[in-house]
């Protein structure tokens, strides 16, 4: 029976997605440095796309760990210092990553130091392969995390770590629901333009150090994506401002004119209806070119709020979590972006909604406007009417005079032929016959077609 079964085509691939991005197994000490880059169009893409496949292609067939269209996974140099290179493709973004495992007991005193030197010996590595990272590939970085895994004793003062971060006010936490691992790090950008954490423990799992780390990445990258609509909420505060302010004007202008206006006077009428599509236009305007941003924001805040959740974080006294601190200084710029989101929205309803009125309003008016000339046209063609019963009348008199001439005539036609015929009395007679005859038949037009 198997054979008369056939899968759905993209059923294998639906059903790989959930594996897409499987957090890597990490060493108890791991080095890992990430970054992401925008991707602003199909170029940079292919040219990604075609480096990473060059490097897969030049490295042994056991070190290739995992690939996808959007997804390579390289092992670079083998254990005892393990080098991983991981490459994803998102949507608007792209991440290299490396996962480096090897003694960080000394890396975090000098953090920026150990980073360029592992940095460096990756580029070189890739150098002796032939395959140097391209620079037209990988531009416009929008996020940088250097993060170190180590195991350590759990730290209850802040202050102790603090050197390790320059001296900076640290947000740190116990992360995973228990007590044998801590996060800390400063959120701010050292020399290098990276954001540094560090995350202590007592021996958690490497599956377990995995997803913690692509958390914590996920959580800084994903911020920065979100805040790539605030510029565009800034930008609009004014212009959307205005535009509310002439919005009002219209409504005012309309709101004086309530009554319809007579023909010469229909301009206000127009001058509004062009305002307003003006109006429109320009707010759709705003709506096609920053609305995708504003709804990539709000999924990229979304991410970055369940990657919190999922670190499952509890407070150091003292210390403020990153939840804490997200809530305090990134959840009011994306409350911004909302904000100005809903605006615009609300101002395109707004603008549909007067125009709609001020259309109902002139639909109005010319339906007045017609029926005011319907009815002038009856009237004319009462009139009209009218005048035409008097020339009927006046020609049913002329009918009967002509008509009475001609028996008139006929009468003294039969006299001159040696008849005896009393001209005057039949002519007399003949007026009423006559103009009762014409009269009768008139009536008879008259209905035959439906004049009355």
């Amino acid at each position: 029976m198997n054979h008369l079964l056939q899968d759905y085509s993209q059923r294998s691939s639906l059903h790989h997605e959930v594996h897409a991005r499987p957090p890597i197994a990490l060493w108890p000490e791991e080095r890992i440095c990430s970054q992401a880059f925008l991707v602003s169009g199909q170029d940079e893409r292919e040219v990604q796309l075609h480096w990473i496949n060059q490097v897969m292609a030049s490295t042994p067939e056991a070190s290739r760990l995992a690939s996808s269209p959007g997804y390579k996974l390289i092992q670079m140099a083998e254990p005892p210092a393990r080098l991983l290179l991981r490459w994803e493709l998102h949507g608007e973004f792209s991440t290299l990553c490396l996962f480096h495992q090897a003694s960080t007991k000394d890396d975090s005193h000098d953090w920026s130091t150990s980073r360029q030197l592992l940095l460096q010996d990756f580029q070189l590595l890739l150098k002796n392969l032939g395959h140097p990272i391209p620079e037209n590939g990988f531009q416009n970085r929008i996020a940088a995390s250097d993060l170190i895994i180590r195991p350590g004793p759990r730290v209850d003062d802040a202050a102790a770590l603090s050197p390790l971060f320059s001296g900076n006010t640290l947000l740190g936490s116990s992360i995973l629901g228990s007590l044998n691992a801590q996060v800390w790090t400063d959120l701010q950008l050292d020399s290098s333009g990276f954001v540094r954490l560090l995350v202590q423990h007592q021996g958690i799992g490497s599956r377990q150090a995995g997803r913690v780390a692509q958390r914590l990445i996920d959580t800084d990258t994903y911020r920065m994506m979100s805040m790539l609509s605030l510029p565009h909420a800034k930008g609009l505060s004014e212009p959307l401002r205005r535009a509310e302010n002439e919005l009002s004007h219209w409504a005012n202008e309309m709101a004086q004119h309530q009554t319809s206006l007579p023909e010469n006077e229909a301009t206000p009428h127009e001058q509004l209806l062009n305002g307003l599509s003006s109006l429109a236009s320009k707010v759709e305007d705003w709506i096609s070119i920053h609305g995708l941003r504003f709804t990539a924001s709000e999924a990229y805040s979304e991410l970055v709020r369940r990657a919190l959740v999922e670190l499952k974080e509890t407070p150091i006294t003292g210390v403020q979590t990153l939840s804490e601190f997200m809530d305090r200084r990134f959840e009011p710029a994306m409350r911004t972006c909302r904000w100005t989101q809903r605006r615009l929205r609300e101002l395109s309803d707004r603008v549909s909604r007067t125009t709609q009125i001020l259309r109902t309003r002139i639909e109005f008016m010319t339906e007045r406007q017609n029926q005011a000339l319907l009815a002038s046209m009856n009237r004319r063609a009462q009139l009209q009417l009218k005048l035409q019963q008097t020339v009927e009348g006046l020609s049913l008199v002329v009918l009967t005079y002509y008509s009475v001439g001609l028996i008139q005539y006929l009468a003294k036609g039969v006299r001159e032929m040696g008849f005896a015929v009393p001209i005057d009395l039949i002519t007399a007679l003949a007026v009423p016959i006559i103009a009762i005859a014409l009269l009768l038949a008139l009536r008879q037009a008259r209905k035959r077609f439906s004049i009355d």
